[in-house]
């Protein structure tokens, strides 16, 4: 009974080390299924991080190449180039822009370069000018993506110089063609002043010799005028300062009154005396004198406006009669050298006006109605005011 009972016992044990076998065995083949899905992980994530770190050393290598090259094309380029961040501290700059700034600069602040370095704009083309004279021109760009700033430097002083011998040669050629005419000009004046000297010598009564003096020094003064007149129209502009509207208008009045007509009448008035041109004063001054003491002869009791009011960064002059006017047919003609309605007249007076005003980066503008008056308007670049921007600040931005 008892060997019975103990071999029971024994199959039962049997039976659940069986069944324990069988748990193990699975469970080891459940292991070995999910390490082999492990291992394939593993290996694919291997492969992908290779392809990964591949990729990045190739993107590395690829920035690293593009770099070199962008380095190699800022020290080759013809231009300057300075690379400013968010502080406004220079990062990076070529080699023209060390030159052009007086030596290397990075890490510095960029208005304080410009503060000491570059002398802001005083003229219409905008261009700053170097300790040694050279002229340049500054374009900034911001790359928002990386909160920095690229200002370009441009070394335009070839070009301006260029630009003003071309404008003079035009001028000169103008001359050129103007010869002939200008020696007839010059013939009739001064053939008339040594007629009225030549009689002074044959007359005894010494109200007879004053006259024809007088009528000799009148024709020398007209000679000295058409000359005066031929001299600013070759110069066109000449050596630059910085000119006050209110001692334009001084000089201009001085010289009206000396020869307004009794019955005329100068009326001067206008803009900020503080306000400011470049330019040349004997220039500018000739130019507006030309147009009062061309709308005096209008009529005998003409009444002249000389006006000046600023236009944001331009100064625009207006010279008003209310004289006869001019011709529509006339009109287009009365800027041109020794073009003349009035026998008296050298036919330089309006054509100095325009040559001033264009050699000043200025244009010029007529109105008129036959029978209701006159209107010239000459707009001129101002000078940069005293409180101007920061020269970071007047860099022009570019899109």
């Amino acid at each position: 009974m008892q060997d019975h009972t103990a071999l029971g016992d024994s199959t039962a044990r049997l039976g659940e080390l069986e069944r324990a076998f069988g748990v193990f065995n699975r469970l080891s083949n459940e292991l070995q299924d999910a390490y082999r899905v492990l291992e394939q992980r593993v290996a694919r994530l291997s492969s992908e991080l290779e392809e990964a770190r591949r990729a990045r050393e190739a993107a590395a290598s690829e920035a690293l190449r593009t770099a070199e090259r962008l380095r190699s094309l800022l020290a080759t380029l013809p231009g300057g180039v300075v690379v400013v961040d968010d502080l406004g501290t220079i990062q990076e700059m070529n080699r023209v822009a060390a030159d052009l700034l007086g030596g290397e600069r990075s890490g510095q602040s960029w208005q304080r370069v410009v503060r000491d370095v570059l002398k802001p704009p005083s003229s219409a083309d905008g261009d700053w000018l170097t300790r040694d004279g050279r002229r340049i021109a500054l374009a900034a760009s911001t790359l928002a993506a990386e909160s920095v700033k690229i200002i370009l430097l441009t070394d335009v002083t070839e070009t301006r110089a260029l630009q003003e011998l071309a404008a003079r040669n035009q001028r000169l050629s103008s001359i050129g063609k103007m010869a002939a005419s200008l020696a007839h000009q010059i013939r009739t004046p001064l053939a008339g002043a040594l007629l009225y000297l030549s009689q002074c010598r044959s007359r005894r009564d010494e109200r007879d010799r004053a006259k024809l003096l007088e009528k000799g020094i009148e024709r020398l003064r007209h000679l000295d005028l058409l000359v005066q007149d031929m001299l600013v129209f070759a110069r066109g502009k000449g050596p630059g300062e910085r000119v006050r509207v209110a001692d334009l208008f001084r000089a201009v009045h001085d010289a009206a009154m000396a020869v307004k007509p009794p019955n005329a009448h100068l009326v001067i008035h206008g803009t900020d005396a503080l306000v400011e041109l470049d330019g040349n004063r004997t220039a500018l001054t000739a130019a507006l004198t030309n147009l009062v003491n061309n709308a005096f002869e209008a009529s005998p009791d003409v009444v002249v406006t000389l006006h000046a009011a600023v236009r944001g960064d331009r100064v625009e002059f207006t010279v008003r009669d209310n004289g006869p006017g001019i011709a529509p047919s006339l009109q287009s003609k009365v800027f041109e050298p020794f073009f003349s309605t009035r026998p008296a007249g050298t036919g330089l007076g309006l054509a100095v006006v325009k040559t001033v005003a264009e050699a000043h980066g200025g244009s010029l503008a007529l109105k008129s109605e036959h029978g209701s008056g006159t209107r010239i308007d000459i707009d001129l670049p101002r000078s940069a005011p005293a409180d101007a921007p920061s020269p970071a600040a007047a860099a022009r931005e570019v899109a």
